[in-house]
């Protein structure tokens, strides 16, 4: 019989005795597992209630289709229901300022600036508003208070999310049509002014 030569014998060997230590009950418990892959599951549905009832939705939706006096009845009647709510005399506020109510947005929100003490975003909000009502009436000295009430609950607040550089913004243009409304008031004063001085000469070259 044929020998082989000495090192293939070698390979042969340990080719075999890898095959059979591969085939070993020690082999398969020493082999690592692959992990079966998972589906990814769905995402699941957010849950918890919304900050917004039923009846604010309809006030809303309302508001929307500029059908302020529908919006109007939907946020009274939140407002009978959750009385302390401060958002229903928010929204109630809006919809009597699209009306040009403006005595009524005032105490809107004013009432809503009550409730709203543990709400630092919601204050922000009724705060700016009230400031820019003021500025819609052209009361500029209240205009330029309130609007430094809104910048100092925006500096002490940073949760509220305000923007204390819009009040300083509004302050200077506050200012700045207070002294025009005044220069105005001058000139038509002085105006007034020399027209009767006029008339009075008027009248007695007549005479």
């Amino acid at each position: 019989m044929r020998r082989l030569p000495r090192l293939r014998l070698i390979l042969v060997t340990v080719t075999l005795c890898a095959s059979a230590l591969a085939q070993s009950p020690e082999a398969e418990r020493s082999t690592p597992a692959t992990p079966a892959l998972k589906t990814p599951a769905a995402a699941a549905p957010r849950s918890g209630p919304s900050p917004y009832s039923p009846t604010l939705q309809q006030g809303d939706s309302a508001y929307i289709a500029r059908d302020f006096d529908g919006a109007i009845a939907a946020y009274r009647r939140e407002i009978e229901k959750n009385p302390s709510g401060a958002l229903g005399h928010y929204r109630m506020g809006e919809a009597e300022l699209a009306k040009g109510n403006f005595a009524e947005a005032e105490e809107s929100w004013q009432t809503a600036l009550r409730f709203a003490e543990k709400d630092p975003h919601l204050k922000s909000k009724i705060l700016f508003l009230l400031a820019d009502l003021k500025e819609r009436q052209k009361a500029y000295d209240d205009a330029v208070e309130r609007w430094k009430t809104y910048q100092e609950h925006a500096d002490a607040t940073p949760a509220a999310k305000g923007y204390p550089a819009t009040a300083a913004d509004r302050i200077k243009r506050a200012e700045e049509w207070k002294k025009l409304s005044a220069d105005s008031a001058d000139v038509k004063a002085r105006a007034e002014k020399r027209v009767k001085e006029a008339d009075d000469s008027m009248r007695k070259s007549s005479k």
